[in-house]
């Protein structure tokens, strides 16, 4: 066999390879906040207050963190993209997405019941701007809606006559910054009935592609040795 079928035949396992690895996910967790800009007249009775006129306190806080797939981002120009989250073995769902609002805390999390949109992670070209997630909620025999989208959130109390109003409002901080300590997340591997050991799709190619190379290799030694 000649030396161009032999490379042929390696960049193609090679490329396959490495194709594979590209496209296994990336999963990454990441702490993000924002603040509360304006509040209403039931904003005291859920522990919010304006962040500038907290002080820093607890009420006029807003936190989280979120797991991604970073293999999924879009690249710039693409404008806004939003990516659903997903459960991933081996992540809680708080882990998967968690937020909380004030002082009391407001806290809401991946999975939750009532969640009538998201949560999505939302990228504008590229860069991390905020979230969709809308989720109604009760408290104190009170309904009240939480309405995230991109780098802006409102918190509203649905009245029974159909009307509502505003509690809080707020944002989060977006941008190359938004998404702080960044951390890489190793997904615990699914467990596999009878003691089945999995076969991840790079191993077996790499395993091929070893024994490809071995058997190129034999081919041209019987080859020469003929001549």
């Amino acid at each position: 066999m000649n030396k161009f079928l032999h490379n042929t035949i390696v960049s193609g396992i090679f490329a396959a390879t490495v194709s594979a690895t590209q496209a296994a996910p990336i999963y990454m967790t990441a702490d993000f906040s924002g603040g509360i800009l304006a509040t209403g007249g039931l904003a005291n009775s859920l522990g919010l207050q304006g962040t500038n006129t907290c002080s820093g306190c607890a009420a006029g806080s807003v936190s989280g963190n979120v797991l991604f797939d970073q293999s999924l981002i879009p690249g710039s120009g693409t404008g806004t993209v939003n990516i659903p989250l997903a459960a991933v073995t081996g992540a809680s769902s708080s882990t998967i997405f968690s937020i909380e609002f004030g002082s009391s805390p407001l806290e809401f999390e991946f999975g939750n019941a009532n969640i009538l949109g998201g949560p999505s992670i939302r990228f504008e070209n590229g860069v991390f701007n905020g979230f969709s997630f809308v989720k109604d909620f009760v408290v104190s025999g009170k309904t009240y809606e939480l309405n995230m989208q991109g780098a802006n959130w409102t918190m509203s109390w649905l009245k029974s006559n159909s009307s509502s109003d505003l509690v809080a409002s707020g944002y989060l901080n977006v941008g190359n910054q938004g998404l702080a300590n960044q951390t890489y997340f190793d997904p615990v591997p699914a467990q596999l009935p009878g003691g089945t050991v999995p076969e991840p799709t790079v191993l077996a190619l790499v395993m091929i592609g070893i024994l490809s190379i071995f058997m190129v290799q034999r081919v041209n030694r019987r080859t020469e040795g003929s001549v």
